[in-house]
């Protein structure tokens, strides 16, 4: 090669530019090297998701890259799905929001925090108030029974007192004593005042008729059944919708009366357990013997008292941050199996096979896997045998 050319040469390898890998392909190359060495390490992930924010906040394909890599290891952990909405929120379109908070509210249906941030995220973005009321609703489906739910009963009645709406918080307010919260005698003292304050609208006459025949003996006394509120809120007015119903509103005292009589023995009674759970949400550490024990104290007497959707509810909470615990999983089943539940049986123990109890991740994982897998072997084994027996019957 002439000097000339070898010059030129070597000016023009040293003008091309050197390549760099891209951010993305950074964090595909080490979430590939955490799953080479099968490391199930929280702290690691935790650290990806902190480098990926530091370095690349504004890059949504590297932000869902390593979150969605985060949550199908750990995907209990509605913090970070929360966390993940809001980049989604910042950076991309509403309907991307729902997007996340859908998959997060499937793989953590019981989880209030979730649906607060949902929920609020709703009144934001929703433009019809019957989509934000439906929203509620469903929220509200799942984990009404929660003790913590008085985040979102708040949050709920902050939007229809925005609303103005008298009938939406009158319902409100009385479903707010169906089941115990931790705000269960602050609910009661608005419902008191909303009762009192309809009292004073309907006319004098009629607001004698209702303080003269209700006593209180006959509110909180009456028979214990299942009150049909959604009758008493539609009767609140008369058939305009304008004036309200002197009769109505003493049913609707009296039905809240009763509720918040029948919540407050039951507050009484879980108050104990509620105080001792010291870590309700999820994480890869033990939990001390204390809380576990504490969780099935918790779980025997929800069982004794006999509301099967109760302690559905209750044993999906506990497995939050008991996911790690095999024994858990396999009481829950071994439940719900008993009151005819096998469906719901058989998906917990698929979920705690095939996501949260993992090898070497619960302190008592090694010993109760194998009764895990007996319990799965032996629910699906029923199932089959009775398809088996209404095919051949």
């Amino acid at each position: 090669m002439e000097p000339e050319a070898a010059a030129a040469a070597l000016v023009s390898d040293a003008a091309a530019p050197e390549h760099h890998p891209s951010q993305l392909d950074v964090f595909k190359n080490r979430i590939r090297l955490l799953h080479d060495r099968n490391t199930h390490g929280f702290d690691a992930w935790v650290s990806l998701i902190s480098a990926a924010e530091g370095m690349s906040a504004d890059d949504i394909d590297v932000i869902s890259l390593v979150y969605n890599s985060f949550l199908l290891e750990f995907p209990l952990c509605y913090g970070y799905w929360i966390k993940y909405a809001a980049h989604k929120a910042r950076l991309c379109t509403n309907r991307d929001v729902v997007d996340i908070y859908e998959q997060a509210v499937q793989a953590v249906p019981h989880s209030v925090d979730l649906w607060v941030s949902y929920c609020g995220f709703g009144t934001c973005a929703y433009e019809e108030p019957a989509d934000i009321r439906s929203l509620f609703e469903r929220a509200l489906s799942l984990v009404e029974k929660d003790y913590l739910c008085y985040r979102l009963w708040d949050k709920y009645i902050e939007f229809e007192t925005s609303q103005k709406q008298l009938i939406q918080l009158a319902s409100i307010y009385i479903n707010t004593l169906r089941f115990p919260t931790k705000k269960l005698h602050m609910y009661y003292e608005s419902f008191r005042k909303l009762v009192t304050l309809s009292e004073q609208e309907v006319t004098s006459c009629a607001a004698e008729r209702l303080s003269g025949k209700m006593h209180t003996s006959e509110m909180i006394d009456g028979e214990d059944s299942e009150l049909d509120i959604s009758n008493i809120i539609a009767d609140l007015f008369d058939q305009k919708g304008v004036h309200l119903s002197p009769e109505a509103l003493k049913r609707y005292s009296s039905a809240g009366e009763r509720l918040y009589k029948r919540s407050s023995k039951i507050y009484k009674e879980i108050c104990c357990f509620e105080a001792s759970i010291k870590r309700p949400f999820f994480h890869v550490k033990p939990l001390d013997e204390d809380q576990l024990e504490n969780w099935h104290q918790y779980l025997d007497f929800v069982e004794k008292n006999g509301d099967f959707d109760w302690a559905v509810k209750l044993y999906e909470r506990c497995l939050i941050p008991c996911a790690n615990y095999s024994e858990f999983w396999i009481r829950y089943s071994e439940y719900v199996d008993a009151k005819g539940g096998r469906e719901i049986a058989n998906h917990a123990l698929v979920r705690a096979s095939s996501c949260f109890v993992k090898s070497g991740m619960g302190p008592r994982t090694k010993y109760m896997v194998p009764a895990l897998i007996l319990s799965l072997a032996r629910v699906q084994g029923s199932s089959l045998c009775g398809r088996e027996s209404l095919r051949h019957g």
